[in-house]
Protein backbone atom coordinates (compact mmCIF):
# COMPACT_ATOMS: atom_id res chain seq x y z
CA UNK A 1 0.00 0.00 0.00
CA UNK A 2 2.71 2.46 1.02
CA UNK A 3 4.80 1.49 -2.01
CA UNK A 4 1.85 2.14 -4.36
CA UNK A 5 1.34 5.59 -2.83
CA UNK A 6 5.04 6.50 -3.01
CA UNK A 7 5.24 5.42 -6.64
CA UNK A 8 2.48 7.83 -7.76
CA UNK A 9 4.50 11.09 -7.57
CA UNK A 10 7.37 9.30 -9.31
CA UNK A 11 4.95 8.29 -12.07
CA UNK A 12 3.80 11.91 -12.43
CA UNK A 13 7.39 13.13 -12.74
CA UNK A 14 8.19 10.45 -15.31
CA UNK A 15 5.14 11.39 -17.35
CA UNK A 16 6.10 15.07 -17.39
CA UNK A 17 9.62 14.17 -18.53
CA UNK A 18 8.35 11.88 -21.29
CA UNK A 19 5.91 14.45 -22.65
CA UNK A 20 7.90 17.66 -22.28
CA UNK A 21 11.52 16.51 -22.55
CA UNK A 22 11.18 13.76 -25.14
CA UNK A 23 8.06 14.91 -26.99
CA UNK A 24 6.08 11.71 -26.38
CA UNK A 25 2.32 12.20 -26.97
CA UNK A 26 0.49 12.39 -23.66
CA UNK A 27 -1.62 9.28 -24.27
CA UNK A 28 1.46 7.19 -25.10
CA UNK A 29 3.24 8.61 -22.05
CA UNK A 30 0.29 7.63 -19.87
CA UNK A 31 0.28 4.12 -21.29
CA UNK A 32 4.00 3.69 -20.58
CA UNK A 33 3.67 5.12 -17.09
CA UNK A 34 0.68 2.89 -16.28
CA UNK A 35 2.55 -0.22 -17.35
CA UNK A 36 5.64 0.77 -15.36
CA UNK A 37 3.62 1.78 -12.32
CA UNK A 38 1.66 -1.46 -12.28
CA UNK A 39 4.79 -3.60 -12.50
CA UNK A 40 6.57 -1.58 -9.80
CA UNK A 41 3.47 -1.82 -7.56
CA UNK A 42 3.64 -5.62 -7.86
CA UNK A 43 0.47 -6.00 -9.91
CA UNK A 44 0.14 -8.89 -12.34
CA UNK A 45 0.27 -8.26 -16.07
CA UNK A 46 -3.31 -9.53 -16.34
CA UNK A 47 -4.64 -7.17 -13.66
CA UNK A 48 -2.81 -4.19 -15.16
CA UNK A 49 -4.16 -4.85 -18.64
CA UNK A 50 -7.69 -5.61 -17.47
CA UNK A 51 -7.94 -2.57 -15.18
CA UNK A 52 -6.54 -0.19 -17.78
CA UNK A 53 -8.86 -1.53 -20.49
CA UNK A 54 -11.94 -1.21 -18.29
CA UNK A 55 -11.04 2.33 -17.23
CA UNK A 56 -10.19 3.36 -20.79
CA UNK A 57 -13.46 2.03 -22.20
CA UNK A 58 -15.63 3.48 -19.43
CA UNK A 59 -14.05 6.91 -19.75
CA UNK A 60 -14.45 6.99 -23.52
CA UNK A 61 -18.10 6.00 -23.10
CA UNK A 62 -18.85 8.62 -20.45
CA UNK A 63 -16.57 11.51 -21.44
CA UNK A 64 -15.04 10.72 -24.83
CA UNK A 65 -18.18 11.39 -26.84
CA UNK A 66 -18.55 14.76 -25.13
CA UNK A 67 -14.93 15.62 -25.95
CA UNK A 68 -15.80 14.95 -29.58
CA UNK A 69 -19.05 16.93 -29.32
CA UNK A 70 -17.41 19.98 -27.73
CA UNK A 71 -14.56 19.99 -30.24
CA UNK A 72 -16.77 19.64 -33.32
CA UNK A 73 -19.43 22.09 -32.11
CA UNK A 74 -16.70 24.63 -31.44
CA UNK A 75 -15.06 24.12 -34.83
CA UNK A 76 -18.37 24.22 -36.70
CA UNK A 77 -20.09 27.18 -35.12
CA UNK A 78 -18.11 28.96 -32.39
CA UNK A 79 -15.22 31.19 -33.32
CA UNK A 80 -14.30 32.93 -30.06
CA UNK A 81 -14.28 32.06 -26.34
CA UNK A 82 -16.92 33.29 -23.94
CA UNK A 83 -16.54 36.62 -22.17
CA UNK A 84 -15.14 36.34 -18.63
CA UNK A 85 -18.36 36.74 -16.59
CA UNK A 86 -20.30 34.52 -18.99
CA UNK A 87 -17.55 31.88 -18.83
CA UNK A 88 -17.81 31.92 -15.04
CA UNK A 89 -21.59 31.48 -15.23
CA UNK A 90 -21.13 28.63 -17.71
CA UNK A 91 -18.77 26.93 -15.26
CA UNK A 92 -21.33 27.25 -12.48
CA UNK A 93 -24.12 25.78 -14.61
CA UNK A 94 -21.98 22.92 -15.92
CA UNK A 95 -20.84 22.16 -12.37
CA UNK A 96 -24.41 21.32 -11.42
CA UNK A 97 -24.49 18.59 -14.08
CA UNK A 98 -23.96 14.89 -13.71
CA UNK A 99 -20.31 14.84 -14.75
CA UNK A 100 -17.54 17.40 -14.26
CA UNK A 101 -15.30 16.06 -17.03
CA UNK A 102 -18.23 15.79 -19.43
CA UNK A 103 -19.38 19.33 -18.69
CA UNK A 104 -15.88 20.71 -19.23
CA UNK A 105 -15.53 18.69 -22.44
CA UNK A 106 -18.65 20.35 -23.83
CA UNK A 107 -17.33 23.76 -22.77
CA UNK A 108 -14.02 23.40 -24.63
CA UNK A 109 -14.75 26.36 -26.96
CA UNK A 110 -15.40 28.63 -23.95
CA UNK A 111 -11.75 28.91 -23.05
CA UNK A 112 -9.78 28.05 -26.17
CA UNK A 113 -7.36 30.88 -26.89
CA UNK A 114 -7.87 32.37 -23.40
CA UNK A 115 -5.69 30.30 -21.01
CA UNK A 116 -6.42 32.17 -17.79
CA UNK A 117 -10.13 32.13 -18.51
CA UNK A 118 -9.99 28.40 -19.27
CA UNK A 119 -8.33 27.64 -15.93
CA UNK A 120 -10.81 29.88 -14.10
CA UNK A 121 -13.75 28.16 -15.75
CA UNK A 122 -12.37 24.70 -14.98
CA UNK A 123 -11.75 25.45 -11.30
CA UNK A 124 -15.17 27.08 -10.95
CA UNK A 125 -16.79 23.98 -12.41
CA UNK A 126 -14.84 21.76 -9.97
CA UNK A 127 -15.93 23.84 -6.98
CA UNK A 128 -19.61 23.87 -7.86
CA UNK A 129 -19.64 20.18 -8.79
CA UNK A 130 -18.13 19.25 -5.44
CA UNK A 131 -20.28 21.40 -3.18
CA UNK A 132 -23.58 22.56 -4.63
CA UNK A 133 -26.83 20.58 -4.87
CA UNK A 134 -28.07 19.09 -7.26
CA UNK A 135 -24.56 17.96 -8.24
CA UNK A 136 -24.29 14.17 -7.69
CA UNK A 137 -21.24 14.69 -5.46
CA UNK A 138 -23.07 17.02 -3.08
CA UNK A 139 -26.17 14.82 -3.06
CA UNK A 140 -24.10 11.67 -2.43
CA UNK A 141 -22.21 13.28 0.44
CA UNK A 142 -25.44 14.50 2.05
CA UNK A 143 -27.08 11.11 1.61
CA UNK A 144 -24.28 9.12 3.26
CA UNK A 145 -23.84 11.69 6.05
CA UNK A 146 -27.64 11.75 6.56
CA UNK A 147 -27.58 15.52 6.14
CA UNK A 148 -30.58 17.62 5.17
CA UNK A 149 -30.16 18.98 1.63
CA UNK A 150 -31.48 22.44 2.55
CA UNK A 151 -28.96 22.73 5.37
CA UNK A 152 -26.29 21.44 3.00
CA UNK A 153 -27.12 24.25 0.56
CA UNK A 154 -27.00 26.79 3.40
CA UNK A 155 -23.43 25.85 4.37
CA UNK A 156 -22.02 24.82 0.98
CA UNK A 157 -23.07 27.77 -1.19
CA UNK A 158 -21.07 30.37 0.82
CA UNK A 159 -17.99 28.11 0.64
CA UNK A 160 -18.41 27.61 -3.10
CA UNK A 161 -19.06 31.31 -3.70
CA UNK A 162 -15.96 32.50 -1.85
CA UNK A 163 -13.73 29.82 -3.42
CA UNK A 164 -14.98 30.68 -6.92
CA UNK A 165 -14.55 34.41 -6.29
CA UNK A 166 -10.97 33.71 -5.25
CA UNK A 167 -10.40 31.85 -8.52
CA UNK A 168 -11.56 34.75 -10.68
CA UNK A 169 -9.73 37.30 -8.57
CA UNK A 170 -6.36 35.53 -8.67
CA UNK A 171 -6.46 33.40 -11.83
CA UNK A 172 -8.78 34.81 -14.45
CA UNK A 173 -8.88 38.52 -13.53
CA UNK A 174 -7.63 40.85 -16.24
CA UNK A 175 -7.60 38.35 -19.10
CA UNK A 176 -7.43 40.62 -22.18
CA UNK A 177 -8.66 38.02 -24.66
CA UNK A 178 -11.93 39.23 -26.23
CA UNK A 179 -15.00 37.04 -25.99
CA UNK A 180 -18.43 36.73 -27.54
CA UNK A 181 -21.78 35.06 -26.99
CA UNK A 182 -23.21 34.20 -30.42
CA UNK A 183 -26.45 32.26 -30.83
CA UNK A 184 -24.34 29.24 -31.84
CA UNK A 185 -23.67 28.67 -28.15
CA UNK A 186 -27.11 27.07 -27.98
CA UNK A 187 -25.39 23.97 -29.36
CA UNK A 188 -23.46 23.73 -26.08
CA UNK A 189 -25.98 25.28 -23.70
CA UNK A 190 -28.74 22.75 -24.41
CA UNK A 191 -26.62 19.63 -23.69
CA UNK A 192 -25.34 21.24 -20.49
CA UNK A 193 -28.93 22.00 -19.44
CA UNK A 194 -29.76 18.34 -20.08
CA UNK A 195 -26.87 17.30 -17.81
CA UNK A 196 -28.33 19.48 -15.05
CA UNK A 197 -31.75 17.89 -15.58
CA UNK A 198 -30.09 14.51 -15.23
CA UNK A 199 -28.67 15.53 -11.85
CA UNK A 200 -32.05 16.73 -10.64
CA UNK A 201 -33.84 13.61 -11.91
CA UNK A 202 -31.40 11.33 -10.08
CA UNK A 203 -31.84 12.98 -6.69
CA UNK A 204 -33.27 10.58 -4.04
CA UNK A 205 -36.42 12.71 -3.68
CA UNK A 206 -37.06 12.31 -7.45
CA UNK A 207 -38.39 15.87 -7.94
CA UNK A 208 -38.94 15.32 -11.69
CA UNK A 209 -40.96 12.16 -11.21
CA UNK A 210 -40.41 8.44 -10.81
CA UNK A 211 -40.29 5.47 -13.14
CA UNK A 212 -40.74 6.48 -16.75
CA UNK A 213 -40.17 10.20 -16.11
CA UNK A 214 -36.88 9.53 -14.39
CA UNK A 215 -35.78 7.18 -17.15
CA UNK A 216 -36.66 9.79 -19.76
CA UNK A 217 -34.52 12.53 -18.18
CA UNK A 218 -31.59 10.22 -17.58
CA UNK A 219 -31.93 8.73 -21.07
CA UNK A 220 -31.81 12.05 -22.94
CA UNK A 221 -28.68 12.94 -20.95
CA UNK A 222 -26.64 9.98 -22.17
CA UNK A 223 -23.37 10.97 -23.87
CA UNK A 224 -24.50 9.70 -27.28
CA UNK A 225 -27.68 11.80 -27.21
CA UNK A 226 -25.83 14.87 -25.96
CA UNK A 227 -23.20 14.51 -28.68
CA UNK A 228 -25.82 14.18 -31.40
CA UNK A 229 -27.71 17.22 -30.07
CA UNK A 230 -24.57 19.38 -29.84
CA UNK A 231 -23.20 18.49 -33.27
CA UNK A 232 -26.62 18.59 -34.93
CA UNK A 233 -27.44 22.02 -33.50
CA UNK A 234 -24.02 23.33 -34.49
CA UNK A 235 -24.61 22.22 -38.07
CA UNK A 236 -28.07 23.81 -38.13
CA UNK A 237 -26.81 27.09 -36.68
CA UNK A 238 -23.98 27.39 -39.19
CA UNK A 239 -26.57 27.05 -41.99
CA UNK A 240 -24.13 25.24 -44.25
CA UNK A 241 -22.73 21.77 -44.64
CA UNK A 242 -19.04 21.54 -43.62
CA UNK A 243 -17.69 18.03 -44.30
CA UNK A 244 -14.08 19.27 -44.00
CA UNK A 245 -14.64 20.21 -40.34
CA UNK A 246 -16.52 17.00 -39.57
CA UNK A 247 -13.64 14.98 -41.00
CA UNK A 248 -11.02 16.90 -39.03
CA UNK A 249 -9.53 14.65 -36.33
CA UNK A 250 -7.50 17.15 -34.33
CA UNK A 251 -9.58 16.13 -31.31
CA UNK A 252 -8.19 12.56 -31.44
CA UNK A 253 -5.08 13.07 -29.24
CA UNK A 254 -7.18 14.60 -26.46
CA UNK A 255 -9.72 11.79 -26.78
CA UNK A 256 -7.01 9.15 -26.39
CA UNK A 257 -5.40 11.03 -23.51
CA UNK A 258 -8.71 11.26 -21.66
CA UNK A 259 -9.24 7.53 -22.10
CA UNK A 260 -5.70 6.73 -20.94
CA UNK A 261 -6.17 8.91 -17.84
CA UNK A 262 -9.31 6.95 -17.04
CA UNK A 263 -7.34 3.73 -17.45
CA UNK A 264 -4.64 5.05 -15.10
CA UNK A 265 -7.28 5.92 -12.50
CA UNK A 266 -8.71 2.40 -12.68
CA UNK A 267 -5.25 0.84 -12.21
CA UNK A 268 -4.69 3.07 -9.16
CA UNK A 269 -8.07 2.00 -7.82
CA UNK A 270 -7.09 -1.66 -8.10
CA UNK A 271 -4.22 -1.16 -5.64
CA UNK A 272 -6.68 -0.25 -2.87
CA UNK A 273 -4.18 2.24 -1.41
CA UNK A 274 -6.51 5.25 -1.45
CA UNK A 275 -9.18 3.78 0.81
CA UNK A 276 -6.68 2.32 3.28
CA UNK A 277 -4.78 5.58 3.63
CA UNK A 278 -8.02 7.54 3.96
CA UNK A 279 -9.06 5.33 6.89
CA UNK A 280 -5.75 6.00 8.62
CA UNK A 281 -5.93 9.74 8.07
CA UNK A 282 -9.51 10.19 9.33
CA UNK A 283 -8.76 10.81 13.02
CA UNK A 284 -11.55 11.96 15.39
CA UNK A 285 -9.20 14.62 16.78
CA UNK A 286 -9.17 16.40 13.42
CA UNK A 287 -12.76 17.57 13.61
CA UNK A 288 -14.08 19.01 10.35
CA UNK A 289 -10.71 18.40 8.69
CA UNK A 290 -11.22 14.61 8.91
CA UNK A 291 -13.74 14.27 6.04
CA UNK A 292 -11.78 16.83 4.04
CA UNK A 293 -8.47 14.98 4.34
CA UNK A 294 -10.05 11.58 3.72
CA UNK A 295 -11.68 12.80 0.50
CA UNK A 296 -8.56 14.66 -0.63
CA UNK A 297 -6.47 11.53 -0.10
CA UNK A 298 -8.73 9.39 -2.26
CA UNK A 299 -9.05 12.07 -4.93
CA UNK A 300 -5.30 12.62 -5.16
CA UNK A 301 -4.36 8.95 -5.21
CA UNK A 302 -7.23 7.64 -7.31
CA UNK A 303 -8.47 10.57 -9.40
CA UNK A 304 -12.21 9.99 -8.96
CA UNK A 305 -14.19 12.67 -7.13
CA UNK A 306 -17.31 10.56 -6.59
CA UNK A 307 -15.28 7.72 -5.09
CA UNK A 308 -13.52 10.29 -2.90
CA UNK A 309 -16.79 11.66 -1.54
CA UNK A 310 -18.41 8.25 -0.99
CA UNK A 311 -15.32 6.79 0.66
CA UNK A 312 -14.76 9.78 2.94
CA UNK A 313 -18.43 10.00 3.91
CA UNK A 314 -18.60 6.27 4.61
CA UNK A 315 -15.51 6.42 6.83
CA UNK A 316 -16.47 9.58 8.72
CA UNK A 317 -20.24 9.15 9.22
CA UNK A 318 -19.89 6.67 12.14
CA UNK A 319 -17.35 9.07 13.70
CA UNK A 320 -19.58 12.16 13.65
CA UNK A 321 -20.44 12.03 17.40
CA UNK A 322 -16.72 11.81 18.25
CA UNK A 323 -16.03 14.68 15.85
CA UNK A 324 -18.67 16.84 17.51
CA UNK A 325 -20.67 16.96 14.26
CA UNK A 326 -23.68 14.83 15.15
CA UNK A 327 -26.25 17.58 14.58
CA UNK A 328 -28.15 18.79 11.48
CA UNK A 329 -25.67 21.59 10.87
CA UNK A 330 -22.71 19.39 11.80
CA UNK A 331 -23.69 16.68 9.34
CA UNK A 332 -24.17 19.24 6.58
CA UNK A 333 -20.76 20.74 7.34
CA UNK A 334 -19.15 17.30 7.30
CA UNK A 335 -20.77 16.50 3.94
CA UNK A 336 -19.58 19.82 2.51
CA UNK A 337 -16.07 19.21 3.88
CA UNK A 338 -15.96 15.85 2.10
CA UNK A 339 -17.04 17.62 -1.09
CA UNK A 340 -14.36 20.27 -0.65
CA UNK A 341 -11.75 17.55 -0.18
CA UNK A 342 -12.81 15.89 -3.42
CA UNK A 343 -11.65 18.99 -5.33
CA UNK A 344 -8.00 18.40 -4.45
CA UNK A 345 -5.73 17.40 -6.02
CA UNK A 346 -6.77 17.21 -9.68
CA UNK A 347 -3.81 15.90 -11.68
CA UNK A 348 -2.74 13.43 -14.37
CA UNK A 349 -4.90 10.51 -13.18
CA UNK A 350 -8.07 12.56 -13.79
CA UNK A 351 -9.50 13.06 -17.32
CA UNK A 352 -10.71 16.50 -16.18
CA UNK A 353 -7.08 17.62 -15.80
CA UNK A 354 -6.24 16.85 -19.41
CA UNK A 355 -9.33 18.60 -20.78
CA UNK A 356 -8.51 21.70 -18.73
CA UNK A 357 -4.88 21.59 -19.89
CA UNK A 358 -6.03 21.30 -23.52
CA UNK A 359 -8.43 24.25 -23.17
CA UNK A 360 -5.71 26.42 -21.64
CA UNK A 361 -3.07 25.13 -24.09
CA UNK A 362 -0.77 24.20 -21.20
CA UNK A 363 1.95 21.52 -21.21
CA UNK A 364 1.73 19.05 -18.29
CA UNK A 365 4.14 20.86 -15.96
CA UNK A 366 2.38 24.22 -16.31
CA UNK A 367 -1.00 22.49 -16.02
CA UNK A 368 0.15 20.92 -12.76
CA UNK A 369 0.98 24.40 -11.47
CA UNK A 370 -2.27 26.00 -12.65
CA UNK A 371 -4.90 23.26 -12.34
CA UNK A 372 -3.45 20.97 -9.67
CA UNK A 373 -2.14 23.61 -7.29
CA UNK A 374 -5.21 25.71 -8.09
CA UNK A 375 -7.52 22.85 -7.12
CA UNK A 376 -5.67 22.46 -3.81
CA UNK A 377 -5.89 26.20 -3.11
CA UNK A 378 -9.64 26.45 -3.73
CA UNK A 379 -10.29 23.28 -1.74
CA UNK A 380 -8.45 24.78 1.23
CA UNK A 381 -10.33 28.07 0.78
CA UNK A 382 -13.65 26.21 0.92
CA UNK A 383 -12.51 24.35 4.05
CA UNK A 384 -11.59 27.62 5.76
CA UNK A 385 -15.07 29.00 5.06
CA UNK A 386 -16.64 25.82 6.47
CA UNK A 387 -14.48 26.07 9.60
CA UNK A 388 -15.69 29.64 10.11
CA UNK A 389 -19.29 28.54 9.67
CA UNK A 390 -18.65 25.78 12.22
CA UNK A 391 -17.87 28.46 14.80
CA UNK A 392 -21.16 30.31 14.26
CA UNK A 393 -23.60 27.41 13.71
Amino acid sequence: MILAAVLLPLAVVLLVVLVQRFGVPAFLGLMAVVAGYGIAADMTFQSIGKAFGLGFAATLEQTGLLVLAGALAGALAIGRPLRGPVAGAAGVLAGLGGTAAGGLALLQPAGLGAPRRAVGLALTLLIVHALVVPSPLAVAAASVMKADLRTMVFVAVPAATIAAALVWLLVAHGDPTPGALPIAWLAIALPIALLVLQSIAQMPSEPLGKGGAREFYTGISRPLILAVVAIGLALLLTRRWRPDVLADTRWAPLLLTVGAAGGFARVLDETGMAELLAERIADPRLGLAAPFLAAATVKTLQGNSLSAVLTAAGIVEPMLPALGLDSPSGRALAAAAAGAGSIAICHVNDPFFWIAAHMANLPPLRALRAVSIGSLAVALAALVVLLVLRLVL
